[in-house]
């Protein structure tokens, strides 16, 4: 008898301390709206985001001889500001090739869709002096841009629209110098990119975008005299730090 109420008894504890286990436990409140780059919401102002990552390019074979996958380096920057404003900057390097941004942005959020309208300024510095090549190249382009995104509680889906106008470029090769100060519209892009929740609060995205540009800066080297629009596809990867 008294072994059986000292089982019964045990089963109860038991289960009472694992009831309170999980009711003490603290609740999972992870929002992935405060942890993505790319996906549209209002900023906490003054607050600051940065990821890193790494874009895969693929020129088109009528440009090279053998077409090739060049890695960019990414570094992406976020800073709030009020009423709902942001600045972003993002360095993208391919060493030869550099493209350095700056952009105001509105952000709106209506319960799990969020939208975002910018404008950014970008200035090119390319160089390129090995294998008997003496060439360089600056640019400043404008990337006006809109962003429509959805979120669940651990992934984001967002699409980024830009359009690519050029108001300068000077290039060089040896002696010989190319000014061209005529705004012209280049082309666009439009890019797809997911936030996800990979640890903790640690988020990881993917983002697939296609340039529909003449001139495509990491490319300056190789620019075309041709008058013709390329699809230039770029894969990425970025850590949210």
């Amino acid at each position: 008898m008294n072994l059986r109420f000292t089982f019964f008894f045990l089963i109860f504890f038991s289960g009472t301390l694992l009831l309170s286990a999980q009711e003490s436990a603290p609740a999972d409140t992870f929002d992935i709206t405060a942890h993505t780059m790319q996906f549209p919401h209002p900023y906490p102002q003054w607050g600051f985001k940065i990821s890193a990552g790494l874009a895969m390019v693929r020129p088109p074979k009528d440009l090279l001889e053998n077409s090739y996958q060049a890695p960019l380096v990414n570094i992406h920057m976020i800073f709030g500001l009020p009423w709902k404003f942001s600045l972003e900057s993002e360095l993208t390097t391919l060493i030869v090739s550099n493209q350095l941004t700056l952009g105001p942005r509105f952000s709106y959020l209506y319960k799990n869709l969020g939208v975002k309208v910018g404008w950014d300024v970008a200035f090119i510095y390319g160089q390129l002096k090995q294998g008997g090549f003496d060439n360089s190249l600056q640019a400043w382009i404008h990337y006006p841009n809109l962003s429509v995104g959805y979120k669940l509680k651990r992934m984001s889906f967002t699409v980024k629209g830009e359009l690519v106008v050029v108001t300068k470029a000077v290039s060089k090769s040896g002696e010989n110098e190319v000014n061209n100060s005529k705004n012209f519209l280049n082309g666009c892009t439009v890019g797809f990119y997911i936030e996800q929740r990979i640890h903790k609060n640690k988020v990881f995205a993917i983002g697939i975008k296609d340039n529909y540009e003449k001139f495509y800066w990491p490319t300056w080297m190789i620019y075309t005299t041709f008058n013709r629009y390329y699809h230039i596809p770029e894969l990425s990867f970025s850590w949210i730090l």
